[in-house]
Order: C-alpha cells, then sequence, then structure tokens
C-alpha cells in the first residue's frame, strides 16, 4: 500500500479556465466552486498555501510549513518562481528541493530595472526591448522565461520512481506572462512582444485577442503536460491542485495581476482527488489543513467565509459573493448585495495583518519576473 500526497500549484490560472484542462478534470474532477485567494501576487499566497497563515511580511518558516508538519519518508519540492525559493523558506521539510537559479541580469533585466509594468518609462524599455527581441529572432531562437512544465513533471516521477511513499509540491508557470506557449498562432517571440504591449497598455484590439488565445494556449499545453503526471503516479495519491491567484485579460482595462480586489484574481480554481473537500467556501490557509488532515494555523474545515488583503484593500468572499471597497459582486462579477459579507470584511479588515508590499521585495527577484 503507498502513502502519496501531492500539491500541485500553478501560478495565474484563472477559474474560468480550468474549462480548457480536460486531462486535468478527467483526473481530479471538477473545481470547487467557492475557493479564494487570499492575494493578488504569489509572495503572499504562498504564504497562505504552504503556511496556512494569512499574508504578511514575506516568506515562512519552520511553524508554518506543510512540508515540516507532513510525515513522509521522501519529500521533494520543485519550484519555478524564484519567490518560492530557499530565500524565502520553501525548502524547509524537504529531502531535495529544486528551484530557479539566481544569475547575472541579462539584457531585458537591465532595460527593465526600476521600472513598474504601469510607467512611461517601461513602455519606453519595452518597445526598445522588442527592438532588440526582433533581431535576435532571425540570428537565434528566443528562449521561454520560466522552466517548462515537461521539465518539472519529468523530474519528479524520475525522482519518486521506486518510492513507495512520499510528498511532492510542483509549481507551474504556465500560463504567468509572457504568453507564450509552445504551438500558439505566432512565434515565440513575437507572443513576448505581445504581452509586453498588453501588459503596458499599448495593445491594439488584435493583440488582445492574441494576448488572451495565447493565455489559453498556455493553459491548454500545461494540462497536456499534467497528463503525464496523472498517468504515472499511483491513483490512490492524495492530490490538491489549486492556483495561486487569477489574471486579468483585459477588464477594468487592466491585464496580469496587480491589486485589484475582484472575482477574476480572487476566485480560483482548486480540485482535489482522494482529499474530501466538504466545507461550502475554501480559502488558500486550507490547504494545509485539507492535505493534514487537521486544522493547522488559519486553516478551517468548516468555511463560510474567506478573506483577502492586498496594498491596504481588503475583500470578503462567500459561496455567491464577493465584497470589495468597490462594492459587492457575484461571482461572476454582476452587482449585488449582502451587508452580512459586508460587515465580515470590515471585521477582518480591523484586524488582518498587513500583507508585504511589491516596493518591500528584493529587487532581483522582482526583476527576473518583470516586475521592474
Amino acid at each position: 500500500m503507498t502513502d502519496t500526497t501531492l500539491l500541485v500549484t500553478v501560478d495565474s490560472l484563472r477559474y474560468d479556465h480550468y474549462r480548457h484542462m480536460p486531462a486535468t478534470r478527467e483526473f481530479l474532477g471538477d473545481s470547487h466552486p467557492a475557493a479564494f485567494a487570499t492575494n493578488t501576487a504569489t509572495p503572499s499566497c504562498f504564504q497562505s498555501i504552504i503556511g496556512g497563515i494569512y499574508p504578511g511580511d514575506v516568506g515562512v518558516d519552520a511553524d508554518s510549513n506543510l512540508a515540516v508538519e507532513l510525515d513522509s519518508p521522501y519529500k521533494h519540492g520543485i519550484s519555478t518562481n524564484r519567490f518560492l525559493s530557499e530565500r524565502y523558506g520553501y525548502d524547509l521539510g524537504f529531502d531535495r528541493f529544486t528551484e530557479p537559479g539566481r544569475e547575472s541580469k541579462g539584457l531585458k533585466d537591465k532595460v527593465a530595472e526600476r521600472m513598474t509594468p504601469q510607467s512611461t518609462l517601461f513602455g519606453i524599455a519595452s518597445r526598445a526591448w522588442n527592438v532588440v527581441q526582433g533581431v535576435q529572432r532571425r540570428v537565434s531562437s528566443v528562449d521561454r522565461e520560466y522552466r517548462p512544465a515537461a521539465d518539472v513533471v519529468a523530474e519528479f516521477l524520475d525522482a519518486t520512481d521506486d518510492r513507495e511513499e512520499w510528498f511532492g509540491w510542483l509549481h507551474f508557470m504556465e500560463p504567468h506572462h509572457p504568453y507564450n506557449p509552445e504551438d500558439g498562432p505566432v512565434s515565440r517571440g513575437e507572443a513576448q512582444q505581445i504581452t509586453r504591449r498588453v501588459l503596458n497598455g499599448r495593445a491594439s484590439e488584435r493583440d488582445a485577442e492574441l494576448a488572451r488565445e495565447l493565455y489559453r494556449g498556455e493553459v491548454a499545453e500545461l494540462d497536456d503536460r499534467l497528463g503525464r503526471l496523472w498517468d504515472e503516479i499511483p491513483d490512490e495519491t492524495r492530490v490538491l491542485f489549486v492556483a495561486d491567484h487569477g489574471e486579468l485579460l483585459g477588464e477594468y482595462g487592466e491585464w496580469g495581476h496587480h491589486a485589484t480586489m475582484c472575482p477574476e484574481l480572487l476566485r480560483l480554481p482548486l480540485a482535489t482527488r482522494n482529499v474530501p473537500t466538504d466545507s461550502e467556501v475554501l480559502s488558500l490557509v486550507d490547504v494545509p489543513t485539507l492535505l493534514l488532515g487537521r486544522e493547522y494555523n488559519h486553516g478551517s474545515f468548516d468555511r463560510e467565509t474567506a478573506f483577502a488583503a492586498s496594498n491596504g484593500n481588503h475583500a470578503a468572499m462567500n459561496r455567491d459573493h464577493v465584497a470589495t471597497d468597490d462594492g459587492v459582486v457575484t461571482l461572476d462579477g454582476d452587482p449585488a448585495e449582502d451587508d452580512e459579507l459586508v460587515a465580515a470584511k470590515a471585521e477582518f479588515e480591523e484586524g488582518a495583518a498587513r500583507p508585504v508590499t511589491k516596493e518591500e521585495l528584493p529587487h532581483d527577484d522582482l526583476e527576473a519576473l518583470g516586475y521592474l
């Protein structure tokens, strides 16, 4: 009898795009209808996913770490995001932990240094880099920004092939921007250029349509690569699959994932196999509780309301509504009323810790992800 547990996390995957993952849906079933993020950015969301805590100072420690708590003879973690690394405590508890390297900055990082995606300077630098990359495409291939899902799956299956008991955590960057799937309608270089244009607000309507198609392509590509994982792990494996946050694809005039509190960013796909999820509402802080089989830190088995905080903004969510500083909407974004949820948001806001802001994070990691 095997004893295997797997946590699969996906960066920037929207709830409404889980339907584009047939292999994953066949293996795990439908997503929980009311699962929510605790923030709109990876560094804070993973304090909840791994630590079971609401976001505060960046990182996790031994007292807020699922891998430390789980009793397994072999624990293997693979991160493809530099914010989920040894620097922030995410290697704790693992026998083997793979993370992105910290090589010196390349040209792209240098031209983007100290520039936000919304700034005028970023727009200038972005156009300049597009010209550079256009020349580069004619003399060499354009690389993917992150380690591809196929490599992550292959490493994990190879490491656990002869083991009967293990815990695995695999984090995938598809479909985080830039949206550049293998079989997209344009080349990888063109896809990366289109992504930069939509992020800096200088995209045409054709760019926007292509960017949405490229995003869907990344989701489909990830699902295809995960198909091998689902085929090869033991059927009795306890699996929890979840996104850290969603993604804006032009809604409210925005792209990516900023501090905007809205269903497109806060509502998450969360699906499981051999892990009961009976609560009518789930929060990222409940992930360790579900996998440990006991309440851990801020997690709960019986939740009616979830909460989020980001850059001074707060939100409360239940099975029907999302309440933010801008009012109450349904999970589909339609205007609604919910006085009890508004009151719950106000109560949470009074005692909530202040999540770390982007300005407080190490610049080299922000640069590596294209945020500076």
